[in-house]
This record gives structure tokens, C-alpha cells and sequence, in this order.
């Protein structure tokens, strides 16, 4: 069985360019929300700066890549939303939020308000660092729901709201710029986990803190994330200040590990780069679009259902509705027609997720055949 034919399968040029910076894959890559394909630039970049390490000694290999990795910081802080100086790099999107709750002025016993979509791994973070979990109302898609937050923030403001931006298992993406106009007038603080959101979907929105790994919708290498503190917070956060930094350091600088993975920074920075050269607005665009085209293939795929609505997320996760067994699914898309896609289980979001999910994320180099390969390899048994 294969899907119903379509009559145009031409990619835009600058789509047709994106896969040619890639060169061919070993199969189908439909797990972008996993790991993007890196380009065969950013994979030279991280290269001649390993070599330059090896060359030259990796310190001053460091000064010499100082103009990218600068450039790379300005960019990636403007997508985020701050300035300059509030941006600094770290190993991953966990390795950000470890620190987040680390320099937060926060107290054992404050009150974290979430989205029940948010991710599990934080949700484990806050448990840890002593922090009470409270659920924010939503709407039956599974955003929160405005009315309710601008209540419960004159009612009961928690210490911080957190969301999760564009949730990792299925087509959800939360209101995070209204979000953030009603927390700045409440005084309280947004804090946003962009790790499906960078890249994909508009993150500049008025968080006061914001983080993402490099290695997803950018697709930049893996080992390099980003933390971006809004101003207003630099000076209030917890840091040590070694002896050994510059004292002309910004405040966010010090939250940066500096026994790094220099090279993925410098790789991080051409992906961002290359990313602003084809147009954020339209990459965007163009994710919405193939999230949607993807919905709507496989929304008539026997034994399968669509998990939640039409947000601009290129981001599908499909529900088994015929007893199938998804872990076995996604290894036999791999195994038998060499298509990559997640098992999404439930501990990505414990609070709303009740059975794991097959999750789809295709780029913007995604083609009806592409989706018609798809739909009839996973008809196919």
C-alpha cells in the first residue's frame, strides 16, 4: 500500500540547496528533532579546527577561531532574544538547565510552574534541586491557557513559569511570547526550553532565560548548547567569579565551561551561519509546511493515529490504534527500509503522555516522495 499519488514532487531551490550542502544520506532521516544532518561545511569547520588544535596547540587554535565563535555568539543571542553578552556556550540543553538551577536565586521549597507537556529530564532537574512542581491549566490542544496563567500569577505566582517551547513527542507548541508579556508584568520569570524550538520555530520572544542545544533544527554538531539570560537578570544570578577569568568577563561568560569542545562551537557557528543565509521567517515557514504535508499523509495510514493538532511544528508523533509495538516499528523502518525515526516513550513527557509514540520530524529538504516512501513502509506491516 502506498499513499495517495501527488502531482508535484519539485523541492524550492534553496530546500533542493540545504540537502545538497548534506550530500546523500544512508537512508531516509526523518528524526531531525533527534539530531539534524549536519552540513559538509560545519563538518570541514569542526575538522580544520581539530587539526588547527593538534597544529598549533588548542589555546591558541582558541584566539585564532575567536572572530567565529564571536560572530556565532552574536547570532545565536539575536534568535534568542538577548543581547550579545547574554549568551553563553555549554556542552548541551541539560548541561544549560544544570546550570540555570544552579545561578538562579532560588530557594528549596519554590514553586515551578509547568506546562504537562514539558520535558521529563526537567522536570527530574527541578525535583532535584528541591523545587515544588505545579501544574498550569490548558486548552484542549494542550497549550497553557492564558486566562488561567494571568490569574494564577496575580493569585499565586509561582517563583518561575517554565515551558517547553515546541514539545518533543507531537505537534504542540506553546504560547511563549504571551506568555512572556504576561510574566514580565507579573514580575515573575519565563524560563524556555527551546531545545525543539532553535532553529524551528521564532524564540526571540521575551523570555528572561532560554535554552537549546546546536544539534537539532540547526543542525550544528553534537556537544555544543546554548544558555541566553535576559538583562535585567545578570547581575541577581549566583556566580563565582575564578581568579583566573578577565574581570571585564560579561556575567553570563562565567556560566560557559572553558575545558570546552571548541571545534563544535566553531562548527555551531557556520551551521548559524548558514541557517541566517537561507532565511529564519522561511525556514520556519517551511517547517510549518512540512509538518502539516506530513499530518496529512499520514492521517489516513491504517493502524495509525495523528497525536495532537496542526501547530507549526514539523514535528508528527504517531499512536499505535492496532496493537503495534513502536520500539519494534521504529527498528524495522531502520532495519528493513533504512528510515530514521524515535520511539518517543513516555518519560519525555510523564505528565501528559500515556503510551509511547512513533515521532516523525523531517526537514526542509523533505519531498513527497519522502512521505510516500514513509506511508508505505510503515503499510507495509
Amino acid at each position: 500500500m502506498s499513499a495517495p499519488p501527488r502531482s508535484d514532487d519539485a523541492l524550492d531551490q534553496r530546500w533542493q540547496a540545504w540537502a545538497e550542502q548534506r550530500g546523500p544520506a544512508a537512508g531516509l532521516h526523518m528524526d531531525n528533532a533527534a539530531a539534524g544532518r549536519s552540513s559538509a561545511e560545519v563538518l570541514a569547520a569542526v575538522s580544520d579546527h581539530a587539526q588547527l588544535e593538534a597544529r598549533v596547540g588548542s589555546y591558541v587554535a582558541e584566539e585564532l577561531a575567536a572572530p567565529v565563535i564571536g560572530a556565532g555568539r552574536a547570532a545565536l543571542a539575536s534568535l534568542m532574544g538577548v543581547p550579545t553578552d547574554g549568551l553563553a556556550f555549554v556542552e548541551s540543553a541539560t548541561a544549560a538547565l544544570a546550570v540555570l538551577l544552579r545561578c538562579w536565586p532560588l530557594r528549596a521549597g519554590d514553586t515551578i510552574a509547568v506546562a504537562p507537556s514539558d520535558w521529563g529530564p526537567a522536570l527530574e532537574g527541578f525535583a532535584a534541586r528541591g523545587l515544588r512542581i505545579s501544574e498550569l491549566a490548558i486548552v484542549p490542544d494542550g497549550q497553557i491557557d492564558l486566562d488561567q496563567l494571568e490569574r494564577r500569577l496575580t493569585t499565586a505566582p509561582p517563583a518561575v513559569v517554565h515551558l517547553t517551547q515546541v514539545a518533543s513527542h507531537r505537534s504542540l507548541v506553546q504560547p511563549v511570547a504571551q506568555a512572556a508579556t504576561l510574566c514580565r508584568a507579573a514580575g515573575v520569570p519565563l524560563w524556555v526550553d527551546a531545545a525543539q524550538a532553535l532553529g524551528h520555530v521564532d524564540t526571540a520572544l521575551g523570555a528572561d532565560a532560554v535554552y537549546a542545544p546546536g544539534r537539532k533544527w540547526l543542525a550544528g554538531p553534537r556537544g555544543v548548547g546554548v544558555l541566553a539570560v535576559g538583562e535585567a537578570w545578570w547581575r541577581r544570578l549566583n556566580l563565582t567569579v575564578p581568579a583566573m577569568m578577565p574581570a571585564e568577563w560579561p556575567p553570563v561568560r562565567l556560566l560557559e565551561s572553558h575545558d570546552a569542545h571548541v571545534a563544535g562551537r566553531v562548527g555551531l557557528a557556520t551551521a548559524v551561519r548558514q541557517y541566517l543565509g537561507t532565511g529564519p521567517a522561511q525556514v520556519w515557514q517551511r517547517l510549518q509546511q512540512v509538518g502539516q504535508e506530513t499530518r496529512k499523509v499520514l492521517g489516513g495510514l491504517p493502524g495509525w493515529q495523528v497525536a495532537g493538532g496542526g501547530a507549526p511544528s514539523a514535528i508528527t508523533g504517531l499512536r499505535p490504534v492496532a496493537g503495534q509495538d513502536v520500539p519494534a516499528v521504529r527498528r524495522r523502518l531502520l532495519d528493513e527500509h533504512a528510515i530514521v525515526t524515535t520511539a518517543a516513550v513516555t518519560a519525555r513527557a510523564p505528565r501528559e503522555m500515556t503510551e509511547t509514540l512513533l515521532r516523525v520530524s523531517p526537514h526542509v529538504d523533505c519531498s513527497a516522495a519522502d512521505l510516500d516512501r514513509l506511508y508505505a513502509a510503515l503499510a507495509d506491516g
